[in-house]
């Protein structure tokens, strides 16, 4: 019995140093919800890390925010080469698609939009072709040339004698008068299937092969995208992640959890820690008795 006057402090010391940490450990997440005994809340109540969620939300949102992921950070990211090579990757993908013109469009609006598109820009390449016959003047051109053309056809013949230049003038410029009232009046009618039809042909090719059909360098093109995007990322990278506002989603996020999932995912990250802190009660609790046994 002599041995249970070392055991029974060292026993005693140990349990209670473990399970007072073990009750510090659980406080930190419960109870969830405060403990009122009439109008009186019981201190402690609720635990810390659900009374303090607002608080720790923010911290987090600011640490994250100014510290772990500065705009600095995320524009190396961007920046680095292995994105670059992901960018690269990606344009010479697209432009050496097999996919057509219509395909591609049809990956990012609806067909309805995409059709709507497509008239709206034959029109204006329609009004285009219009608007430069309608400068031109070819009536005019067509009287002139036509005039000079009879001239020397009849020039050194008999017919020289009875046509003169003011008949010829007068036939010419009432051709060129007709070629110009027919070309407004009936030319959009003429031009617009042509146009249609072509515009039909392109869509239906690939993107490669319109590319390459006008003589474009697909390597140099492919280039191009991925110096454009470092361009855009050196020059207006930070005013653009600033919107981002990092601090301020992560806070929104935290508040946004269920404290059991806040709980869940602390415990995940710091459970070897936590049992370490009780662990740690146990042995100290057990010093303490020692102390006690012998002094």
């Amino acid at each position: 019995m002599e041995i249970l006057k070392y055991v029974i402090p060292l026993a005693t010391g140990g349990i209670i140093g473990y399970f007072t940490n073990l009750l510090a450990v659980k406080m930190l997440f419960r109870p969830l919800k405060p403990i009122k005994i009439g109008n009186w809340t019981l201190p402690f109540t609720p635990g810390i890390i659900p009374k303090g969620k607002p608080r720790l939300a923010k911290a987090l949102g600011n640490a994250v925010g100014t510290t772990l992921l500065t705009e600095d950070d995320i524009k190396n990211v961007l920046l680095s080469q292995s994105m670059q090579d992901t960018i690269k990757s990606y344009s010479d993908k697209l432009i050496k698609s097999e996919l057509s013109l219509k395909d591609c469009a049809g990956k990012t609006m609806t067909p309805e939009k995409y059709e709507s598109l497509k008239q709206n820009i034959c029109t204006i390449i329609t009004d285009k072709i219009m608007d430069s016959a309608e400068s031109a003047d070819l009536g005019r051109i067509i009287a002139e040339k036509g005039g000079d053309t009879i001239r020397e056809k009849v020039s050194g013949t008999m017919l020289a004698m009875f046509i003169k230049d003011e008949l010829i003038n007068n036939l010419c410029m009432s051709l060129g008068e007709k070629v110009n009232e027919y070309i407004n009046q009936n030319g959009r009618d003429i031009i617009s299937p042509i146009v249609s039809s072509e515009a039909e042909k392109l869509e239906n090719k690939s993107v490669y092969e319109v590319l390459t059909e006008s003589g474009v360098d697909t390597e140099k093109l492919s280039e191009a995208f991925l110096n454009v995007y470092i361009r855009f990322i050196e020059s207006h990278a930070e005013e653009f992640i600033k919107n981002f506002h990092i601090a301020e989603i992560v806070e929104e996020k935290v508040n946004q959890m269920d404290v059991t999932m806040l709980e869940d995912l602390l415990m995940s990250i710091m459970k070897k820690e936590l049992n370490a802190v009780v662990n740690l009660g146990a042995l100290i609790g057990l010093i303490i008795g020692a102390i006690n046994i012998f002094f």
